[in-house]
């Protein structure tokens, strides 16, 4: 997928993401009014962008963990489901995942974010089921390499 745009406010914070789309469909039907996300007057598909914190975590874990294993998810494909039992964490690597919870979706995730700790912090159990957008890359992060205060520091920056 490509290109990937970010979106920054006036004092340069990165604000959103912007950013999948499909090339092979693309550069066989963007041309006229069409362009890479639809026709010209399309909404833009964007999602927040991953906190300064899940950028520092991201970074350590890539740089100095070994994630070995990654998970592809395509349209529609549950990542994780609430109510299940789950003892690991997730990086988005590409894609969007919906967040539901009690099948009312509530948020979207974009690259960058690490998702699944409210399961390591509050008994193991999912919160929310999280389901592909878009075609979606996450590295799986067994929950022992997070440290526990960096797990809820980064629960303290979602909602409940």
């Amino acid at each position: 997928t490509f290109p990937r745009h970010w979106v920054y406010d006036r004092d340069g914070n990165l604000v959103a993401k912007s950013g999948t789309i499909d090339f092979k469909a693309w550069y066989r039907e963007a041309h006229g009014e069409q362009t890479p996300w639809g026709d010209e007057e399309s909404e833009a598909f964007v999602t927040a962008a991953e906190s300064a914190l899940e950028r520092e975590i991201s970074r350590d874990l890539m740089a100095g963990k070994s994630i070995s294993e990654r998970r592809t998810l395509e349209p529609n494909d549950t990542l994780v489901e609430q109510g299940a039992p789950g003892d690991e964490l997730y990086l988005v690597l590409d894609g969007v995942l919906a967040v539901e919870i009690d099948g009312e979706e509530v948020a979207e995730i974009g690259p960058g974010a690490i998702v699944g700790e409210r399961a390591l912090l509050e008994g193991g159990i999912r919160t929310a089921t999280l389901r592909a957008r878009t075609r979606c890359r996450a590295a799986v992060i067994p929950g022992e390499l997070i440290d526990r205060q960096e797990l809820e520091d980064l629960a303290g920056t979602r909602r409940a």
